[in-house]
């Protein structure tokens, strides 16, 4: 398998995501009492970290304004959190403007249309394997695995590999 990333991606300095659909597998579960919980895959954890541990930026950036998205965020250590968003295009510009970084140094990891209003601020958009049709059409790159599944790990491997860090070398690190 060629590596879709290869010599293409050494500026790449922010790596933005949407939450539901590809850090979680996109399903709500409520109990009784209203309480909401979402399922993450715990190697889409490890790809985090592992892009933390080499110096990337994370952002989460979601139309959903669940508590879950800041508990989930927190585990991570991921600092950049911006939910309840409409236009995800205004959200990552004003994450690029903090950081002082550029369309062609950001990444987009997105699932469902309204992702797309990205496109013109980042230098790739990629998307799970269960993405929406009009993503996966839009989409640089998108995975083998689903959202939720080993999706955000599928990449970290393929990304890190490109910059000639082995990502499957030991890592120590442990969960909140």
């Amino acid at each position: 398998m060629t590596n879709p990333f290869m010599g293409i991606v050494s500026d790449i300095k922010l790596i933005a995501m949407d939450f539901d659909g590809v850090l979680s597998d996109g399903g709500i579960y409520i109990d009784s009492k209203g309480n909401e919980m979402k399922r993450f895959d715990v190697k889409d954890g490890m790809g985090i970290k592992l892009l933390q541990a080499n110096g990337f930026h994370i952002a989460l950036i979601s139309g959903s304004k669940s508590n879950t998205i800041h508990e989930r965020a927190n585990s991570l250590k991921i600092d950049i959190v911006l939910k309840g968003v409409e236009n995800k295009l205004f959200a990552i510009n004003k994450v690029q403007k903090e950081l002082n970084i550029i369309p062609q140094q950001t990444i987009f990891l997105g699932d469902d249309v309204n992702d797309l209003l990205v496109l013109p601020a980042v230098k790739m958009f990629l998307t799970p394997a269960n993405a929406h049709p009009a993503c996966i059409k839009n989409a640089y790159w998108t995975g083998s695995l689903k959202g939720g599944e080993g999706f955000i790990r599928e990449f970290t491997d393929l990304f890190l590999l490109a910059l000639n860090i082995n990502p499957l070398l030991p890592f120590e690190t442990c969960n909140n």
